[in-house]
């Protein structure tokens, strides 16, 4: 998991961003209790990026409570506190009639991430104020490599997507089956009102997610 450690200063702006200051700083203390092998490093990085982002608000133009249907989470906010990682890039287009915007890996983490860099991409459906459906490749292969890099990269993406009653079980149960998942297999849960499905193919993970049923 040392890939997962070299990302804790992002891991943490994502928790402070999205949750505030205070709340976020409870979180990642949460979750440093929860989780200790994915953010062991977290109390020793808190005083330095409480100092970083004290400053900052993220920028929402979406209105308090999202329209009935679809999974209640708005990328507005999320895209402008993914970017600021230095991690993903995004770009906007259409299928469907419907706004889409993909991420993608910046270049500044493909290094990091090398054995994915190649492949990974996360798709946002529907009403940037209220997406429908998100889908996520990652490739896979036997290595372990590809096991580490992808629990990292999926962790960071949506610990700046879904909201904090949300992300430490999501990533609880990424963590303990995505190098479970067979070839032509899945697994599949839900928290909240999101349900997760994590599919495996000969060359890729998919990660699904849905407003549950």
């Amino acid at each position: 998991m040392r890939h997962i450690r070299l990302l804790i200063i992002p891991l943490v702006m994502l928790f402070v961003l999205a949750c505030g200051l205070s709340n976020g700083i409870q979180q990642i203390q949460q979750a440093a209790t929860q989780l200790p092998g994915l953010l062991t490093s977290a109390p020793t990085e808190l005083g330095a990026v409480e100092t970083a982002v004290a400053s900052l608000q993220p920028t929402n133009n979406c209105p308090g409570t999202p329209a009935a249907g679809g999974l209640g989470l708005g990328l507005d906010n999320a895209r402008s506190v993914l970017q600021m990682t230095g991690q993903f890039t995004f770009t906007d287009s259409a299928m469907n009639g419907q706004p889409v915007s993909t991420a993608t890996l910046a270049s500044a983490a493909s290094g990091t991430f090398s054995a994915i860099s190649n492949g990974f991409s996360a798709v946002f459906m529907g009403d940037p104020c209220n997406l429908s459906e998100i889908k996520a490749t990652i490739p896979r292969t036997d290595q372990q490599t590809t096991v580490d890099q992808g629990i990292a990269v999926t962790t960071i993406l949506f610990s700046g997507v879904l909201p904090p009653e949300v992300t430490l079980g999501f990533i609880t149960w990424l963590s303990q089956n995505y190098a479970n998942v067979a070839v032509g297999s899945q697994q599949q849960t839900t928290f909240g009102k999101i349900q997760f499905t994590l599919q495996r193919d000969q060359t890729n993970m998919m990660l699904d997610v849905l407003p549950a049923k």
